[in-house]
């Protein structure tokens, strides 16, 4: 995967988590928005070197005991997306 669509892939992430929030009234679903705009600043800054998202949907299910909701795989997804980008990087 390339910068542009992990770039993309990112937004997309946010956009679904946001809708989420509105939807199911999560809040506690912000720090995975800061954790994804800090990646973000890291993908635009070359200076990603590890996936600071491992357990990503691990942490959400924890949360909300909620292993079943289709967020879950939207966050693994991304996830993926950045260990993709970082094998291809290396």
């Amino acid at each position: 995967m390339d910068k542009k669509s992990l770039l993309s892939e990112t937004d997309k992430t946010i956009d679904n988590i946001e809708v989420v929030m509105k939807i199911e009234r999560k809040e506690h679903l912000r720090p995975f928005i800061n954790d994804l705009e800090h990646l973000k600043a890291k993908f635009i800054n070359n200076e990603i070197k590890n996936n600071p998202l491992r357990g990503f949907a691990r942490r959400y299910a924890e949360i909300y005991n909620d292993y079943l909701n289709p967020i879950t795989d939207v966050l693994d997804r991304m996830e993926k997306a950045v260990d993709s980008y970082l094998e291809r990087e290396v």
